[in-house]
C-alpha cells in the first residue's frame, strides 16, 4: 500500500471512530463556555481595504434595508467578525468582534435548527444575543419530536438546555 493511501485510510478510520457526527445518537448543542476564537478580528485598516477592493465605494449610504456595499458602516457590521469553534471543534461560527468574549462564553442556547441544501445538512445552535454555531454534515439529521418540513426543522430549547440536540445517522 502506498504511504499516502495508508495515511488517507488511517485518517478516515480515525475520523469515523472519534467524530460525534459519525456516531448515531444525540448530538447536543455545544457548551460554548469553553469556545475558542481561532481567527483574529480584522483591523480597521484591513476592513477598509476589504471594502475598497470588494465594493469600491458606498452605493446607498442612507438605505433603509442596506445591502453589504451600501455603506461602509453596514460592511463593517457584517465583516468585522472572527471565526470561533466549540471546544470539540465540531461546531463553528463567525461571531461579531464587537461582542466581548465573556458574553459569548456565557450565552445559553435558545433554539436549534436543521436546514438541508445540496445534500448537506447544517445544524445551527442559536444562543442568546443571536450568537450562532453551526455543524455541517452529510449525515441525515433530525430534531427529536419535530416533524420534518423537508427544508428546515427548528425547536426552541426553553429552560431545558438538554432539549437543544439533534440526532444524526
Amino acid at each position: 500500500m502506498k504511504p499516502y493511501a495508508f495515511a488517507a485510510a488511517f485518517g478516515a478510520i480515525t475520523l469515523a471512530t472519534f467524530s460525534q457526527v459519525w456516531a448515531a445518537g444525540p448530538i447536543p448543542c455545544p457548551d460554548i463556555s469553553e469556545a475558542i476564537q481561532i481567527g483574529a478580528c480584522p483591523t480597521e485598516e484591513e476592513l477598509q481595504v476589504m471594502f475598497k477592493n470588494g465594493c469600491g465605494a458606498e452605493r446607498a449610504p442612507g438605505a433603509k434595508n442596506p445591502e453589504l456595499c451600501d455603506s461602509y458602516a453596514e460592511f463593517k457590521r457584517r465583516k468585522n467578525t472572527a471565526l470561533w469553534e466549540s471546544a470539540d471543534g465540531e461546531f463553528m461560527g463567525y461571531l461579531s468582534c464587537t461582542i466581548p468574549a465573556s458574553k459569548i462564553r456565557s450565552a445559553r442556547p435558545v433554539s436549534v435548527a436543521i436546514s438541508h441544501k445540496d445534500g448537506l445538512n447544517t445544524v445551527s445552535c442559536i444562543y442568546q444575543g443571536g450568537i450562532k454555531f453551526a455543524l455541517r454534515t452529510r449525515s441525515v439529521c433530525r430534531i427529536p419530536g419535530v416533524t420534518n418540513s423537508n427544508v428546515v426543522m427548528q425547536t426552541e430549547c426553553g429552560s431545558d438546555m438538554t432539549a437543544c440536540k439533534v440526532e444524526c445517522d
